[in-house]
């Protein structure tokens, strides 16, 4: 059934996959950790008791020059070529020469961690004491990082935050993701939204760029080599010397940003208490990898037979096709374990629930290939049915993407075989099935049949 998805994927804007957080505590601890922050209050603690500014609150030249010697702020292609450091900072004839000095004292005015008045610059007062709160710390931050986000994506990386704070949450905890996934990524999407795009080698070097002056906010981590690579990984990705992984504080504020934008982005305790109806239902709304972290803890925080129990119970009836789709996802991740229950189920006299158990025993891998047969035979037609139910109740979008994908194309061919066992039993979405193929499949000789098989049709009693 994942495969269903995948081609919807590209298409639809998901909710935000659900995750769990650090307390506020461990939070705030590593936002003071992180470099942008960490300078900002040195610095902030360095002006004190008084520093002379100009008119746009810049320290002179030899001021400037003392704290980028004593906070080691040189340019990144400096860091490890001390002998050419002292030249630099005889060249530099102002702070704005001095990037990596400029951009966390600018920050510092800006968080109010710095007073500017009458040319001078001072600590602001209780600096000390508000740093010790774990709220005022991430509120510092959380401004900080906004503004880090804007200025590495956008304007050195080139392209829109949005998609690739997105892609960055929606990776597995403790993924590393190499820049060149992550471009092709970015370019689709941006393509779709028709927003130029660069060259892909191009744009995956300004990503980098844009990815290291991110790192400075302590969202992101760096590194250089894949020890372990995803089996998952395109092959062409594996030897990426680049990866980025996002933190913990960094998911804590790409979550902060969603919320701000009112887009849904469950934590992970509050969603495995869902009940099993509400749970089917958000589970449509997240993208396949949101949906494997979504399903997962909520399966794991119940035994397998209360999973099935509260599944199967919320997933029968008509009207709930798109229901059963997420419930054999589900299903499908304890199926080992309940197999005998699954097999009961199949002689349910309601077809829902026998349709169901057939699908997710068929995607087990526990069959004998005569009982494959067996079991396609008998309820193959109500399935493909239902199957195509479910797509429909994703929107016109959600489902055009699934009709060009490969599931479809196997279900279709499946449905029109013997078009006398769409009536017996009949689905209580077929009729509409077969109105939504007659109007909206891609290839025109599918679509002919829909709605030849639908004219057709005994009339209901």
């Amino acid at each position: 059934m994942s495969s269903q998805h995948s081609g919807a994927s590209a298409r639809r804007r998901f909710s935000a996959r659900p995750v769990s957080l650090r307390s506020h505590t461990e939070l705030a601890r590593a936002a003071l950790e992180s470099p942008l922050l960490s300078t900002a209050l040195e610095l902030a603690d360095w002006c004190g008791p008084i520093t002379d500014v100009d008119v746009d609150g810049l320290p002179d030249l030899h001021d400037t020059r003392n704290a980028i010697r004593r906070f080691g702020l040189w340019p990144r292609h400096l860091c490890r070529d001390p002998r050419r450091r002292d030249d630099w900072l005889r060249r530099i004839s102002s702070p704005r020469q001095a990037h990596r000095f400029l951009h966390p004292w600018r920050t510092a005015l800006r968080l109010g961690l710095v007073e500017c008045e009458t040319a001078q610059a001072r600590p602001a007062p209780g600096l000390g004491r508000r740093m010790r709160s774990s709220e005022q710390v991430l509120r510092w931050w959380m401004l900080s990082f906004r503004e880090c986000v804007d200025r590495s994506l956008r304007e050195v990386a080139g392209v829109e935050p949005d998609t690739a704070l997105s892609r960055l949450y929606e990776s597995p905890d403790g993924a590393r993701i190499p820049p060149r996934m992550m471009t092709h990524e970015v370019m689709t999407a941006q393509e779709e939204s028709y927003l130029p795009m660069s060259c892909p080698g191009r744009s995956t070097g300004r990503l980098a760029r844009g990815l290291r002056e991110l790192r400075d906010s302590g969202a992101v981590e760096l590194g250089h080599g894949l020890t372990a690579p995803s089996r998952d990984m395109p092959r062409d990705h594996r030897n990426d010397p680049l990866w980025v992984e996002l933190t913990a504080l960094g998911r804590y504020g790409i979550r902060q940003i969603l919320l701000s934008q009112r887009r849904s982005a469950p934590l992970l305790g509050e969603f495995v208490r869902l009940d099993a109806g509400a749970f089917l239902d958000a589970l449509a709304s997240f993208s396949p990898d949101g949906q494997l972290v979504a399903l997962t803890s909520w399966s794991d925080a119940r035994t397998p037979e209360e999973t099935l129990r509260e599944i199967v119970a919320v997933s029968a009836g008509p009207g709930r096709a798109l229901r059963r789709w997420n419930a054999a996802l589900t299903l499908g991740t304890t199926s080992s374990r309940i197999e005998p229950r699954l097999r009961r189920l199949l002689d349910e006299r309601d077809p829902t629930v026998a349709s169901l158990a057939s699908v997710v025993l068929l995607a087990s891998q526990m069959l004998s290939e005569q009982e494959r047969r067996t079991l396609t035979a008998r309820f193959g037609h109500w399935t493909a049915i239902d199957v195509f139910a479910a797509a429909t109740a994703l929107g016109e979008t959600g489902l055009r993407s699934f009709l060009v994908s490969e599931a479809a194309e196997g279900i279709d061919r499946h449905l029109f075989d013997d078009v006398h066992r769409l009536w017996a039993p009949e689905h209580p979405d077929t009729r509409e099935v077969l109105r939504v193929l007659g109007r909206y499949h891609p290839d025109p000789s599918v679509a002919a049949r829909a709605r030849a098989v639908r004219a057709r049709a005994p009339h209901p009693p």
